[in-house]
């Protein structure tokens, strides 16, 4: 039980959001799609490698759109064979968590953060399978106390409802929650909706015009989430 710095509030859990919060998203992917590539040259269509990272990191759009639209889309760009979506789309469900890549630092600020008797949880939105084979890649299921992915709980980040069955599930109350995320609305607002403290991760995301302004501190490494909880 710890308080946060700057704040009147006595915290006893700390919940993240899990792509581009633990998981280095943006690199992970790259990874998986220059090894994608290589394996499917022959039928992606007049493109280079980098051509095709690129341009499928365009079309995702820090994984706002489905992979079962980005496929289709990035083949017919390039001329490629727009039967093999399905086969690329079922590749990357199953191979792209094994080139999971934390953000520096994240294994040790949540061992520092569990050492000091804080509960830890993940709150992702996301396929039930796809998110837990990066949990468990990164072995994030030996690290936090609990894991809520958006479908296998029927409710999506923002909805208040997630955010108040995660609290429950670290056994806190919303009040005395930090959450820690990337996505100004769905992460930081959202949690700041249902009473929690929030702490944006900005890694490459930028605040929306026009959103309600970020209501905590920012932050651009893991480590100052124990700067924030002492």
């Amino acid at each position: 039980m710890s308080r946060l710095g700057g704040f009147e509030a006595v915290i006893n859990a700390v919940l993240f959001d899990l792509d581009e919060t633990l998981l280095d998203r943006t690199n992970s992917l790259k990874a998986f799609l220059r090894d994608q590539f290589e394996r499917y040259a022959g039928h992606l269509g007049d493109v280079q490698r980098d051509e095709w990272c690129a341009r499928f990191l365009v079309l995702d759009r820090r994984g706002h759109v489905h992979k079962s639209v980005v496929y289709p889309a990035i083949l017919s760009e390039f001329g490629g064979r727009a039967a093999y979506a399905e086969a690329l789309l079922a590749d990357y469900r199953a191979r792209c968590s094994g080139f999971a890549q934390p953000f520096d630092g994240m294994a040790e600020a949540l061992t520092a953060l569990r050492a000091r008797g804080l509960s830890l949880g993940i709150v992702t939105n996301g396929e039930t399978a796809f998110q837990s084979r990066h949990v468990e890649a990164l072995e994030l299921d030996r690290l936090v106390d609990a894991v809520l992915i958006s479908e296998r709980e029927g409710l999506r980040k923002p909805d208040a409802a997630l955010f108040l069955r995660a609290a429950n599930a670290c056994c806190a109350e919303p009040s005395r929650c930090l959450f820690v995320g990337d996505n100004p609305v769905a992460d930081v607002l959202g949690a700041h909706a249902v009473g929690m403290k929030t702490a944006w991760f900005r890694s490459s995301a930028q605040w929306p015009e026009g959103a309600a302004s970020n209501p905590g501190p920012s932050i651009n490494h893991l480590s100052e989430v124990l700067r924030l909880v002492n």
